[in-house]
């Protein structure tokens, strides 16, 4: 009996001492394995984990493949539902395990598989998404030139603000002018914004006063810019030099006379003034929103509505007879065409035109240049 109590507790010892030692083993090879490892307890999970590693993919892997199947897969990665948020969360897991830098705990091979399917979801619907943003963006995008326009003007006082200069806010100046004009799409050159002044009723060029704005724009019912540039085309196309002139271009021809005064008290306009304004009021091309007249070709006498303009300014150019144009040689030019012939046959140096006009009459007949007009002229009288 003693020998097998002895064995017994040999027995004891044997299973006891063993056990810590391999705990020791253990202890050494967690402390040398990866995290990896560390998951896997058992051959099965081992084997489990090695597959997991084995179907999980880098970065660049991830985002091929979910390019390639974006192809492939319909809108119903859209349609799966759940907040755009927890997606966007759910991607950074998936791409923070691919490249290294998270810690995915899978229970089996076929979870990261799933993993990679929705993946694939997201990048689609995410793309779907960041596209839809940019058209977006695009399409509030404010106008090309200043971006004055960010939101249309609820009121004609808003619309004027947004041009209104910084220095006098009662005014719109030559630099708010220019930008009204661009963000509407107008040419500085076409006669729009004679036009437009005209019809406020200015008394003088370089600024629009506040009053006279909201005035105009009160009495013409416009409320925003694409009521402007629909008033202008039509203001241009009523007031457009014809021959016959119109009751429109007559008035607009005498207000420029008036507007182009170093101020309202002057009584003429200094001649290189006149010349400039002259040669847009009087050509047809220019009562054009897009007017260029780096592009244009200028008028032939024998179309002109006016033949006596071109051989006109071109004396006052070459000659300079006066230093300024009064109201009375201003107003003369246009009954001048039309009862003088382009040829000078039917001209009367008796007659009440004013000096400039016998002046020109004479530097015409020095030059030669007496060629036939357009039938002399389609508005003379005989």
């Amino acid at each position: 009996m003693p020998p097998r109590k002895r064995n017994i507790a040999s027995a004891a010892a044997d299973t006891s001492l063993p056990a810590p030692r391999r705990s020791t083993r253990s202890s050494l090879s967690r402390a040398n394995t990866t995290d990896d490892t560390v998951i896997a307890k058992s051959p099965a999970k081992q084997s489990t984990s090695s597959v997991a590693a084995q179907e999980t993919p880098d970065m660049g892997s991830v985002v091929s493949k979910a390019k390639a199947l974006k192809s492939k897969k319909s809108r119903k990665g859209n349609a799966e539902g759940g907040d755009v948020s927890s997606r966007i969360e759910e991607l950074a897991v998936d791409e923070s395990a691919a490249s290294g830098k998270g810690k995915r705990k899978s229970a089996n091979g076929a979870e990261v598989k799933t993993a990679g399917a929705k993946k694939a979801r997201l990048s689609k619907s995410s793309s779907t998404e960041e596209e839809e943003e940019t058209t977006e963006a695009a399409s509030t995008k404010p106008l090309k030139v200043s971006g004055s326009l960010k939101r249309a003007p609820k009121t004609v006082e808003e619309w004027y603000a947004v041009y209104a200069s910084e220095d006098d806010p009662e005014h719109i100046d030559v630099g708010g002018i220019i930008k009204l004009l661009e963000d509407i799409d107008v040419k500085f050159e076409s006669a729009a914004i004679y036009i437009l002044c005209w019809k406020l009723g200015l008394e003088a060029m370089g600024s629009i006063p506040k009053k006279k704005w909201i005035e105009g724009m009160n009495q013409f019912n416009i409320k925003n810019s694409q009521q402007l540039v629909k008033a202008l085309a039509t203001w241009l196309q009523e007031t457009k030099p014809t021959s016959p002139p119109s009751e429109s271009f007559l008035a607009f021809f005498k207000y420029m006379f008036q507007f182009s005064k170093a101020t309202p008290e002057t009584r003429s306009v200094a001649l290189d003034s006149a010349l400039a304004v002259l040669a847009f009021v009087l050509d047809p091309l220019t009562y054009d929103l897009r007017y260029d007249p780096a592009t244009s070709t200028p008028l032939a006498t024998e179309v002109h509505p006016y033949p006596h303009a071109a051989p006109f300014l071109e004396f006052l150019t070459q000659k300079q007879p006066v230093k300024v144009i009064n109201k009375d040689q201003w107003e003369s030019f246009i009954p001048f065409n039309k009862s003088v012939k382009y040829s000078l046959d039917n001209y009367d140096p008796e007659g009440a035109w004013p000096n400039l006009y016998d002046q020109y009459v004479d530097w015409r007949k020095e030059n030669g240049s007496l060629g036939v007009g357009p039938k002399d002229g389609p508005d003379t009288e005989s």
